[in-house]
């Protein structure tokens, strides 16, 4: 695992805030999806990281645009 550079810091984890930042989401979205598993998180005491890899393998799971709009269109003929 190759940790990112920040302000001249190596680093191997991202606060849920960062992660949210980072990516144009809404805090609530990003622990949503730590709740429901998709995103894997380390807990140390009340504090929660979320490594490198993690948020790397999250993005990578994620469906591209086309296959969400296909299933849109498909929920939509059917009704």
């Amino acid at each position: 695992m190759k940790p990112e550079t920040v302000i001249g810091q190596n680093r191997s984890s991202w606060s849920i805030l960062e992660v949210a930042r980072r990516n144009g989401l809404s805090l609530q979205f990003v622990r949503l999806e730590i709740a429901r598993g998709r995103l894997k998180a380390k807990r140390f005491g009340r504090r929660v990281l979320i490594p490198v890899q993690s948020e790397r393998d999250w993005l990578e799971s994620a469906p591209d645009r086309a296959e969400q709009d296909n299933q849109v269109h498909a929920h939509s003929v059917r009704a």
